[in-house]
C-alpha cells in the first residue's frame, strides 16, 4: 500500500476528530461537519464504519444543525461531575500537565505551528488538539513529526480515552465517533508500522477485560445492535 496517495483522507479524517474533541469560543465550531463524515464515508478503509457514518448524517440531516453533537460534548466533556478527561496528561498520569504536555511541546518547538490561544483555549497536550496538529503534519507530509506525535502519545492513551466514552451513558453519537476513531487508529498504527501497545497493569480495566479487549467487545456488541436496527441477520 502506498501510504502517500492516503494523505488527504487521513489528515481529513484527524481535522473532522479533532474538531469533534475539541470544544472552540469559535462561532464556526463544527460548521463543515456534514461535509467532513460526507467525504469520510465516500472513501471508506472500512466498511464496517458506514452505519456509523449513516447515523452520525442521519442526525445532522434531521437536525439541520450539530447541535446535538455540542450538547452531547457537554454532558460527557464539561460537566462538573465524572467529566471524561481530554488531556493525555490526564489519561496517562492521572493529573495534568505532565510529560506528555512536555513532549508536545517539543515536537511543536521544531515545527512553525502554533496553538491559537484566541479561540483555542484547551492546553497543548488534548486529545482534539493532537489530532488537529496530526492533520496539519500529514498535510504537509511532515512525517517525522507525525510518527513522533502518535508514536510518544496518542497511540499509547487512545485507547483509554476511547474506552471512557464507550463507558459513558450520555454517549450516542460519540459513541459513533468513538467506533470510527478506534478504526482509524488500528490504521494508523499500521501506517506508522507502530503496534498496540501491552496493557499497563496500573491502568484501570472493565470487569477484568483489558482495554483493547473492552473496546473490541463494545465494538462488536455496537455493530450488532445497528444491524438488528437495520434487519440484518
Amino acid at each position: 500500500m502506498d501510504i502517500s496517495k492516503l494523505k488527504i483522507a487521513r489528515s481529513l479524517y484527524y481535522k473532522c476528530l479533532g474538531e469533534l474533541f475539541t470544544f472552540s469560543l469559535s462561532g464556526q465550531r463544527l460548521t463543515h461537519l456534514n461535509e467532513y463524515l460526507s467525504a469520510m464515508k465516500q472513501g471508506l478503509f472500512d466498511e464496517s464504519l458506514a452505519s456509523c457514518f449513516d447515523f452520525l448524517l442521519e442526525n445532522l440531516e434531521k437536525t439541520q444543525s450539530p447541535k446535538d453533537f455540542y450538547e452531547e460534548y457537554d454532558k460527557l466533556f464539561l460537566t462538573l461531575k465524572n467529566a471524561i478527561p481530554t488531556t493525555f496528561s490526564y489519561i496517562e498520569e492521572g493529573f495534568e500537565n505532565s510529560k506528555a504536555l512536555l513532549n508536545v511541546k517539543q515536537i511543536l518547538a521544531k515545527s512553525s505551528l502554533r496553538r491559537n490561544e484566541k479561540n483555542f483555549k484547551e492546553s497543548e497536550d488534548s486529545v482534539g488538539f493532537c489530532f488537529l496538529l496530526m492533520s496539519e503534519f500529514i498535510k504537509e507530509e511532515n512525517n517525522d513529526l507525525a510518527k513522533e506525535l502518535f508514536a510518544k502519545l496518542i497511540n499509547k492513551n487512545i485507547d483509554e480515552f476511547l474506552k471512557l466514552i464507550f463507558e459513558n451513558q450520555n454517549a450516542n453519537l460519540y459513541k459513533q465517533v468513538a467506533l470510527i476513531a478506534m478504526a482509524f487508529m488500528e490504521f494508523e498504527r499500521f501506517c506508522f508500522e507502530l503496534e498496540k501497545p501491552m496493557t499497563i497493569s496500573s491502568k484501570k480495566v472493565q470487569n477484568d477485560l483489558s482495554r483493547s479487549e473492552f473496546l473490541r467487545r463494545e465494538s462488536n456488541k455496537q455493530r450488532r445492535a445497528r444491524e438488528k436496527s437495520q434487519g440484518i441477520s
